[in-house]
Order: structure tokens, then C-alpha cells, then sequence
């Protein structure tokens, strides 16, 4: 039924998952391929079981099928938990007792790109070594030998359960969810209503066209059309996610639209009224607003690598008790389990603010604030965009800010008294990341202006392929 493939594009590995193009880069085969390379990577550390689910996209279903297949000829047992969210799979582990566990996805990536996420353990996904052992033993085809079975299972029961049972809300909040067209459709209106929330539902029917887009809560264009919606029903805020679920965006109660590193601020000072001194992770496109706060709140900050398994791990290795990105992905230790699950960011939100008897704007008003861009994205080819920025552009920033604080981990990153400026090399697609901010529109405009005459120097630049590009206009 299934082959194993000759050759797999070298570029779907990435730095803590895959993502490629459907029936370009994908196929049934491929995963095939990559599930019998799982499943020799689990059978290598003695694990027998995996679980495995998919979000909605096209040619999902089929995937899953394929890549379980190549699990089970690989003696490894699985457990198909069908449509679902990243942080279903993680909580599987805690459920079925095994450290397997996949996902078919490519979150918030365009229609045309699906992807792969894999668990090494309870709440850990692959990290760049990992995936590195992975594509070696994809590539050198000595894949183990098994007979294993597959079974179905539906977790969403008891996953919303144990999620429900950490809080208790007395307020009963009104929240619009706009889950993209994607999977998080099926799931957070439920989980909401479950927790005592009144919940206005927008763009929660399934859809692998993503009409309205692809599903990236990060953008503008999904976070001005959730705004719309709170507004419209006067609500305390709204809820955006991402196609498998795991990350969220933020709207106020009057509309405003809110860069997920002031969420990250406001998740530390809620950790740190309670453990004073803890280390706070974020990485590296956080505001400066994230590590003044958690100075200010008696906390010591650690900034890290973009990516949901780095900053992951670096919570775990540093003992923290919380970390956060820009992206949205949010990771609790203090009472959770670790890995990046929106349900329980957006819940423990609505439990801070009602701890504080305060709403989310006059939450937000409390902390230092900075004129800060979006998200930005700009299309850049894989195989130029790290040597591009490790040289080139490393060298133009250190050129036009000598006097800057540079951070070097993950691109390259200035740190001024009143500004900063960042450019990273994603890992899971083709483009670069750019972030800016400054405490004056002046500062704001002359930086703005300043990055843009770095970028435009450069053609592989593809200023035509992206995300909030008009944010550098």
C-alpha cells in the first residue's frame, strides 16, 4: 500500500518539527517514510506506543493514516485519537503512559504546507538534534522491523476534564472565539462553555481552504476582524488560535489589538505574585515591556531561542515556572504540565484578571509601555536566509547601533535604553522574522525607516511573500 520513499527534501527538517509543501515536498509515502523513522527513533529508547492526531488540513486524514502505517511496521503500537489539538497529543502521554506522541500539522503555515510535530517525552517535542537523528535515519532507510497494532480513542472527555478541573471561575465571562476556519473550532467553544463562559462563536466551522486565510493569530488581519467581533457583541475580549490549537491571540474588552509579549508580561507578574525571585523565560522577539516587568516584579528574566521545544526545554532546565513567546505559545510549570496549550493560557488569563478584580485593558495599562510593530514576515529562501543574517545583516546592525546590547542566540538582536530591533531566520518556513519597538513614535519612525533601508539592500528579500509587511511601509 505504502512505500518507502528514496529521497525526502532535506529542507522539511526543521528546528523542532517538519513542514513542507503538499504533494511537493508531502505525500503519503513520505510519511509513510517518516513514521517508520519515528518509529525506529521511539524502538531505539524501548517506547512501544504512540499516540497520534491531525489537525484539519488538507490531505491530514491521509497523512495520519500513512504515518501510522509506517509506525505500526515498525513495531510500534498507536493509538489514533483522530481530529484534535497539538496539546490533546502532549496530554496523551499523561493519559496512555507512553513518551510517543505525533501530530500532523503545519499550524499557522498556508493552506498548501502540512507538517509533522513528535514527542521525546511527557510534554517534550523533538529539538534540533533530534530531528537531525530523525532525517539520518529517514535517509540511511535501517528502519526496525514490527507488526504492531493500531486502535481508535477519543481523549477530548477526559482532556477537558482534567483542564477544568485547575480552575474555578466565578465571573461569567463573555468571549468571542475565532478559531481561523481550523481545528480549534470544534474544541474551544465547548472548553469555554464548560469553564462558565458565554462564548460568540466566529469562523468555527471547519474549513481546509482557510477562506479567510491561512490561520496565523499573529496577524493583523485576524486579530482587526476579532476586534471587530468584540466590539460587535461587547464582549470582555476575544480569543484567536492557530490551525492545531496550541497558541493564542488576545483583543481587549475595547478592541485592542494586543502583541502576545504583553500577555507574556502579564502571565509573569501573575507567577511572580506568588514565587518571588523565579526565573521567567521569553524569547528573543519579546519586548523589552516583558523583562522590565519581570524586574520590576522581583523576578529574574532569561531570554531564549524562538521556538515552542527550545523555549520548552529551557523552562525545564532552568526550573522555571513559566515561559512565554511572541507567537503565542505559552508554557505554565507552576500547577501545568509544561507544554504550550492555549486553553490553559486563556483560562488562566481570565483567572488573573479575575483574581485582580480588574480588566484586561487596565491590566495592560499597569505596565511600561513601548510603541511597539507586529510580527512582521519577509519571504526569504531557506537556503540563504542564516548566512544572510549571520553576516550581512549581523554586520548592518552592528554598523548603524554600535552602541547597542546585541543578542547573537537567535538572529541577530539591539537592545537600546528606549528601543529595540530584531531579525531572526525562522525555523519552520521560508522568510525571516523582523520586530521593532521605541518609547516615542519619533524613536518608533526613524527605526522603522532604519530597517527597512538594511532589508531593501538585500533582493533575496521577498517583500511580496509575508505576514504584516505593511507595519515597515
Amino acid at each position: 500500500m505504502y512505500k518507502i520513499v528514496d529521497h525526502i527534501n532535506p529542507n522539511i527538517f526543521r528546528g523542532y518539527d517538519i513542514r513542507g509543501l503538499i504533494d511537493e515536498d508531502l505525500n503519503e509515502d513520505v510519511y509513510y517514510t517518516l513514521g517508520r523513522a519515528y518509529g525506529t527513533f521511539l524502538s531505539k529508547r524501548r517506547i512501544k506506543e504512540s499516540a497520534v492526531g491531525r489537525d484539519n488540513r488538507h490531505n491530514s486524514d491521509l497523512y495520519s493514516q500513512a504515518f501510522i502505517k509506517g509506525l505500526n511496521d515498525s513495531g510500534i503500537d498507536t493509538i489514533d485519537i483522530g481530529l484534535s489539538m497539538s496539546q490533546i497529543v502532549y496530554y496523551s502521554s499523561y493519559e496512555f503512559k507512553t513518551k510517543g506522541g505525533a501530530m500532523i500539522t503545519a499550524s499557522h503555515n498556508p493552506k498548501e504546507f502540512n507538517g509533522l510535530k513528535m514527542s521525546v517525552g511527557y510534554s517534550d517535542t523533538m529539538v534540533s538534534e533530534e530531528i537531525k537523528e530523525l532525517e539520518k535515519i529517514a535517509k540511511s532507510k535501517k528502519f526496525v522491523y514490527g507488526n504492531a497494532k493500531n486502535r481508535k480513542e477519543n481523549i477530548t472527555q477526559s482532556y477537558t476534564q482534567q483542564l477544568l478541573k485547575l480552575f474555578s471561575l466565578k465571573k461569567k465571562w463573555k468571549i468571542v472565539v475565532d478559531a481561523c476556519n481550523a481545528t480549534g473550532g470544534i474544541f474551544y467553544p465547548e472548553i469555554f462553555r464548560k469553564a462558565g463562559c458565554e462564548v460568540v462563536e466566529q469562523n468555527c466551522q471547519l474549513d481546509s481552504d482557510f477562506p479567510l486565510g491561512h490561520p496565523d493569530p499573529t496577524k493583523i488581519s485576524v486579530l482587526e476582524r476579532l476586534a471587530k467581533g468584540v466590539i460587535k457583541a461587547k464582549a470582555d475580549l476575544g480569543f484567536a488560535f492557530d490551525a492545531d490549537g496550541d497558541r493564542m491571540s488576545v483583543v481587549d474588552e475595547n478592541g485592542q489589538i494586543l502583541w502576545m509579549d504583553t500577555i507574556v508580561a502579564l502571565f509573569a507578574k501573575d507567577v511572580l505574585d506568588f514565587l518571588p525571585g523565579s526565573k521567567i523565560i521569553y524569547n528573543t522577539l519579546c519586548s523589552r515591556q516583558v523583562q522590565e516587568t519581570i524586574e520590576q516584579a522581583n523576578g529574574q528574566g532569561i531570554i531564549w531561542l524562538t521556538g515552542h521545544s527550545f523555549i520548552k526545554a529551557k523552562v525545564k532546565e532552568e526550573r522555571s515556572p513559566f515561559g512565554g513567546e511572541l507567537s503565542g505559545h505559552i508554557f505554565f510549570m507552576d500547577n501545568f504540565y509544561g507544554h504550550d496549550d492555549a486553553a490553559y493560557a486563556c483560562l488562566r488569563l481570565l483567572s488573573y484578571l479575575e483574581r485582580r478584580k480588574i480588566n484586561l485593558s487596565q491590566a495592560v495599562a499597569e505596565l511600561v509601555q513601548y510603541i511597539s510593530s507586529p510580527e512582521i514576515k519577509l519571504g526569504l529562501a531557506d537556503e540563504v536566509k542564516f548566512q544572510l543574517i549571520d553576516k550581512e545583516i549581523s554586520a548592518d546592525f552592528k554598523k548603524h547601533w554600535p552602541q547597542a546590547k546585541f543578542t547573537k542566540i537567535d538572529g541577530i538582536r539591539m537592545d537600546l535604553a528606549e528601543q529595540m530591533a530584531i531579525i531572526r531566520a525562522s525555523q519552520n518556513g521560508p522568510y525571516v522574522t523582523v520586530k521593532f519597538e521605541a518609547k516615542t513614535k519619533q524613536q518608533y519612525q526613524a527605526l522603522k525607516e532604519q530597517l527597512k533601508n538594511i532589508l531593501k539592500q538585500y533582493p533575496a528579500v521577498n517583500w511580496q511573500e509575508g505576514s504584516n509587511t505593511h507595519a515597515l511601509d
